[in-house]
């Protein structure tokens, strides 16, 4: 999908591509990102290639730095990642491979439904490789702790609960709540039986898994890898935005878990459909289907259903 520039983005593209040796005419395109602040361009080069150009928001960002440092861990693994062909961080710009427009939900959307499962087989199989990873790399962002999960559940509270404010919950209503998404953080964040906590790439969605010219598939936007819990990446995968076309029973994950990642970027879609991001909508659905599906109606989270928005 491409969108275009607006003005503010479009004044840094020509100084960087004076930075990176590009040509400064153009033509560009500004790519449609996710909820992030970066902003990405794909340029031509002087050879007819094209190339991506990262606008970070704010110069020696450590975003930035992180980028490069877990992509390079990654890569050691026998990782695909875009390749880092220029950086400067002075600027707040970094130059990297195009990988091309084609992603793993666009496989999952066009596939048959029997090769949709193989699909997602071929996705998890890079977990493996992403947990053998240099642990000093996965140790640049702070674990997913019980008040990490918790801080992202009040986020869910103010965009999915109360519309930024507009409709606060009534006191006991919010104590209610509170109570609630503690408990859920907590257990979300305890990997004691299942061996602790491991390297994640806490976006392993769909629309991040990129298929390369080669066939392969690529991790993208993984500057936020962090120590978590086992299952956390794959029910983001399964029951998240494309992922979710497949079934699966999700039986032999954290109930926890599940519900937290779904609760959390129910969130993030419905702060991006209030700021008119309209293309959140169906993201959102499948995060409200998942949390009706998997929430166990005899289950501690139960209680939970009564927030949902109608």
């Amino acid at each position: 999908m491409t969108l275009p520039a607006p003005a503010g983005q479009e004044a840094r593209v020509p100084s960087a591509c004076s930075r990176f040796g590009l040509p400064e005419s153009g033509p560009f395109q500004l790519l449609a990102g996710d909820v992030g602040q970066r902003r990405y361009v794909r340029l031509r080069t002087w050879a007819d290639a094209t190339v991506v150009l990262v606008l970070y928001p704010e110069p020696s960002s450590p975003a930035q730095e992180r980028w490069r440092r877990i992509g390079e861990a990654l890569a050691r693994e026998g990782l695909r990642v875009p390749a880092l062909l220029d950086d400067d961080p002075a600027s707040g710009t970094a130059l990297v491979e195009d990988l091309g427009d084609r992603d793993l939900a666009a496989d999952l959307r066009e596939a048959a439904p029997d090769e949709r499962a193989r699909l997602l087989e071929e996705a998890e199989e890079l977990l493996a490789p992403l947990r053998g990873m240099a642990p000093e790399a996965a140790l640049l962002n702070p674990p997913f702790d019980a008040a990490f999960l918790a801080s992202e559940l009040g986020h869910t509270r103010r965009w999915a609960l109360e519309g930024d404010g507009a409709r606060p919950l009534a006191p006991e209503r919010a104590a209610e709540w509170e109570e609630l998404a503690a408990r859920l953080a907590r257990e979300a964040a305890d990997a004691s039986r299942v061996g602790g906590p491991v390297p994640t790439h806490r976006d392993f969605h769909a629309n991040n898994l990129m298929r390369t010219p080669e066939g392969a598939l690529a991790l993208i936007d993984f500057q936020d890898l962090r120590l978590g819990h086992p299952d956390y990446d794959p029910v983001s995968l399964r029951f998240e935005r494309a992922g979710a076309l497949v079934s699966s029973s999700g039986g032999d994950r954290s109930e926890a878990v599940l519900l937290q990642r779904a609760w959390k970027v129910l969130g993030t879609f419905e702060k991006m459909l209030a700021l008119g991001r309209e293309v959140y909508r169906p993201h959102r659905d499948a995060a409200l289907r998942t949390i009706r599906e998997r929430t166990r109606p005899d289950g501690p989270f139960a209680p939970l259903l009564a927030f949902l928005p109608g």
